[in-house]
């Protein structure tokens, strides 16, 4: 829907205007958009397209590296599955 894109350019410039205040910010994916019109109280005639996390950076990186997956296993060349080649 044209409004779902839209939203996305809002978040840009939120998520611009917030890092020049010294703010940390992140699209967040993979939430229940019933449950948080339910928890935030939103009319059903609203949608909640995306949602951007917010808050201060840390000033210290945490002390628990988080997992990640090896380049080979998530970047691929011409199809999925094919080796990247650089």
């Amino acid at each position: 829907e044209w409004s779902y894109k839209n939203t996305s350019l809002i978040a840009q410039s939120y998520m611009l205007a917030a890092t020049s205040h010294e703010l940390a910010t992140t699209p967040m994916e993979g939430f229940d958009p019933r449950r948080a019109m339910e928890v935030l109280r939103i009319p059903d005639r609203y949608a909640i397209p995306l949602m951007v996390a917010t808050g201060y950076d840390y000033d210290e990186p945490s002390e628990t590296p988080t997992p990640r997956l090896d380049l080979k296993d998530i970047v691929f060349e011409d199809e999925f599955g094919a080796p990247w080649r650089k």
